[in-house]
């Protein structure tokens, strides 16, 4: 009787199900998840309303407000709220059909059950926008998150007004605000620029008298010359020993010294530095200046020009992905081994974007990549290859439904990879084209006009076709004194 309904439908619904009615439906995974949610919840938890919705009293707007308040509601309340729809009235807005079947919910179920709930909805969920923004919605209990908000919004308006002294120990005497438009574009800088600060704490405690001290040391800037280089676990690691070395040697006998790493706040913003690898694919033109054609992320949102030239100058990594000039897609990269190195999987990602399953929306940069015809390791020459023709991105789940055999995979002729489900149902998945790279093909066919100062040196040298030192290119503008970076 703890189950939900929501709970019941992921539990029972296997992942090669889920594929084969997203082929079906033509949605994303969670889609489908949502649409037999809303089913069974309302044919099995919510009879009597479902009676007055073909009745006709409801709208559909009304019936999925409720199968979506309802669905992680345990079972044994269900029949009580059941009675609550099959009587109350039906002429209210739909506003108010929410707002009063939410309360009905916080009157039943208990607050330790919501609490429950809520702890395990904690999550942090991102989506992108075709116009080059994104929203990060966090989930989980109201009173932590409200907290939250209120901490970073009085956060912000003390920065805003220049009271920042009982915030930070720090001398703020260069540090300046920028003019901001509201407190909430600050609140955003705040929460999306600051990056933890790290001190060391070494406490002695002397075993004979009992008595402890602590002693805090701040971590110096991996780079004196710039302060806000991000520090390394490697030069953590080697304070943190020297210094729990200094302390013991400096103590009398008797006491024990224990070193504790500490990560606070700062209080004023600093650019996320090595937090996490994001990919970015920069065209060849935008990134020389010579374009203002978009960058794209790995699931192919598009970053503005001069973001995507200020991540990629500041990128220690660099792949070279060629593509295809009509679509756009990024064709071949191959390895002899069974690792998939990074010149092979950073072509791949940004081919696939996402894992190929039938409705599943997991970043491929973040998912396991599949040899579908499996790696001969005695003999990689027979079959198996690490190439184009022979990889897809699969997250973990997919991965283990695939290699449990709940359905078949094969690459086709044209480049698809083909899933046959067990009742029967085939979904071809093709690799997305990229109308931005397609465009930047174009650009770089007409380069004379994109490029004009290298006009007289494509003549001279002829026809691209038959230029042997078509590299030289990057080196006419690759000026930072080191070699192309591939």
């Amino acid at each position: 009787m703890h189950k939900s309904f929501n709970s019941w439908v992921h539990d029972l619904s296997t992942r090669e199900e889920i594929a084969e009615l997203t082929t079906v439906l033509g949605s994303t995974s969670d889609a489908a998840y949502n649409e037999i949610t809303n089913a069974v919840t309302l044919a099995f938890g919510l009879p009597k309303f479902l009676q007055r919705c073909l009745a006709g009293e409801f709208t559909i707007e009304h019936v999925l407000a409720a199968t979506r308040a309802v669905k992680d509601v345990a079972f044994e309340y269900l029949p009580r709220l059941d009675t609550y729809l099959g009587d109350r009235r039906a002429d209210i807005t739909l506003e108010t059909f929410k707002k009063s079947l939410n309360l009905k919910i916080a009157a039943l179920v208990p607050v330790d059950d919501r609490t429950e709930l809520a702890e395990k909805r904690r999550r942090v969920d991102i989506m992108t926008y075709p116009d080059g923004t994104a929203s990060v919605t966090l989930s989980g209990p109201a009173v932590e998150l409200n907290a939250f908000y209120l901490r970073i919004e009085a956060f912000a308006r003390a920065i805003r007004n220049g009271n920042i002294s009982a915030l930070t120990d720090e001398n703020t005497a260069g540090f300046e605000v920028a003019d901001q438009d509201s407190i909430a574009a600050l609140m955003f800088d705040i929460a999306t620029r600051a990056t933890p600060q790290m001190t060391i704490a070494v406490t002695t405690h002397d075993t004979t008298t009992g008595e402890s001290a602590t002693k805090e040391i701040a971590l110096e800037a991996g780079d004196e010359t710039d302060p806000t280089a991000p520090i390394t676990a490697a030069a953590v690691d080697r304070t943190a020993q020297a210094t729990q070395r200094e302390a013991e040697e400096a103590a009398n006998n008797g006491v024990d010294v224990k070193t504790t790493i500490k990560l606070v706040m700062p209080t004023h913003g600093q650019w996320v530095r090595e937090q996490a690898k994001m990919m970015v694919t920069v065209p060849y033109l935008t990134a020389v200046g010579k374009s203002e054609l978009p960058g794209t992320f790995s699931d192919g949102t598009p970053v503005p020009p001069d973001v995507a030239r200020a991540i990629a100058g500041e990128s220690p990594t660099w792949h070279r992905i060629l593509t295809d000039p009509a679509t756009g897609t990024p064709i071949d990269a191959r390895s002899r081994s069974y690792y998939i190195p990074a010149e092979v999987r950073a072509p791949l990602v940004g081919k696939w974007q996402s894992c190929t399953a039938p409705g599943c929306t997991r970043r491929a940069e973040t998912s396991e990549v599949d040899h579908i015809i499996p790696f001969d390791h005695a003999d990689p020459a027979r079959g198996g290859q690490t190439t184009f023709e022979n990889l897809h991105p699969l997250c973990k789940p997919d991965h283990q439904a695939k290699t449990d055999r709940r359905f078949s995979i094969r690459m086709t002729e044209d480049g698809a990879v083909e899933y046959s489900f067990t009742r029967g149902v085939v979904a071809r998945m093709y690799p997305p084209d990229n109308p931005i790279n397609s465009e930047h093909a174009r650009q770089v066919e007409n380069y004379a006009h994109q490029l004009p100062n290298l006009l007289d040196r494509k003549k001279s040298r002829g026809s691209r076709k038959s230029e042997p030192n078509r590299g030289k290119v990057w080196n006419d503008y690759w000026d930072s004194g080191d070699p192309p970076p591939f």
